[in-house]
């Protein structure tokens, strides 16, 4: 199988991954280049961020599921090492994800957190054959901020204040408290979503704007996991329920005692549900 593997081009990322903690540039339909952090070994696990992150929201993850797993973390478009396009619908990151699960090869599953839920979803309509998903708080629409909100957050970043702009993001939408985001905003990570703060106003913008397909994801065949933190923010409970009842083979698991956070408040309880999942 292994022989097989390495002689497609999917399979060259996954033989790649094998000797060394790799990048790969994924070639999307517009011609958008997105970045794939590649490691571990075994059957290949594509992993999507949310908003207001990148590939290195799973760092703490990562390491829970390389002996099991070849790892692809991906840096969403217009962050990181990946490239942008002109303009922004959500269909296209669809696409792109789709892309980069194409490329890891046969058997390659798909994780997707959040908004990067939202887009794992879509992805997963796109692909023939995805062996499973998991899916940790995807937003189902017009829940996580409005219009006003957004219009100040791009003022903020206009003016570059965007300290305000995280803490009230973290607080607003991903339910932190206020001691959870001092931690954050004093670790060095702070800097990196500072860096990508910019990409947030116009993913908000289509999350609001976006409605949730039951029709389409009622045909969608893939065994899924539905994962929701037991003290995660009401719209996240919402939408896990709305994704999990539309889903015809979904199964749904609490993280106890984490939040919307657990890629880094719970690593190895999140690894444990995906490695128990995934194999």
């Amino acid at each position: 199988m292994r022989a097989r593997r390495a002689a497609a081009s999917g399979g060259a990322l996954v033989a790649a991954a094998r000797l060394a903690r790799v990048l790969r540039q994924v070639t999307t339909p517009d011609g958008v280049s997105i970045a794939c952090e590649v490691s571990g070994e075994g059957p290949p696990v594509v992993l999507v961020h949310g908003a207001g992150s990148a590939r290195w929201s799973f760092d703490l993850v990562r390491p829970e599921l390389e002996s099991a797993f070849t790892v692809i973390a991906i840096d969403r478009r217009g962050r990181g090492d990946s490239s942008d396009g002109q303009g922004y619908e959500v269909e296209r990151e669809f696409h792109d994800v789709a892309a980069v699960v194409r490329d890891a090869g046969d058997g390659a599953m798909l994780v997707g957190h959040s908004y990067g839920g939202l887009v794992a979803a879509g992805a997963a309509q796109l692909l023939d054959g995805l062996p499973r998903l998991v899916l940790y708080e995807p937003p189902m629409g017009a829940v996580l901020s409005d219009g006003e909100l957004i219009d100040r957050w791009e003022r903020l970043i206009r003016e570059g204040d965007l300290d305000p702009l995280l803490r009230e993001f973290f607080r607003m939408v991903a339910g932190h408290s206020e001691d959870e985001i001092d931690e954050l905003a004093g670790s060095p990570v702070w800097e990196r979503r500072k860096q990508v703060s910019p990409t947030l106003p116009r993913e908000l913008r289509a999350e609001l704007a976006f409605s949730l397909d039951r029709a389409a994801l009622g045909r969608l065949a893939t065994p899924t996991l539905m994962l929701l933190g037991s003290e995660s923010p009401d719209w996240a409970r919402r939408s896990t329920d709305a994704y999990t009842e539309a889903i015809p083979n979904a199964e749904l698991r609490v993280l106890e005692g984490h939040g919307h956070g657990a890629t880094t408040s719970g690593p190895e309880l999140l690894a444990a549900e995906l490695e128990r999942f995934l194999r």
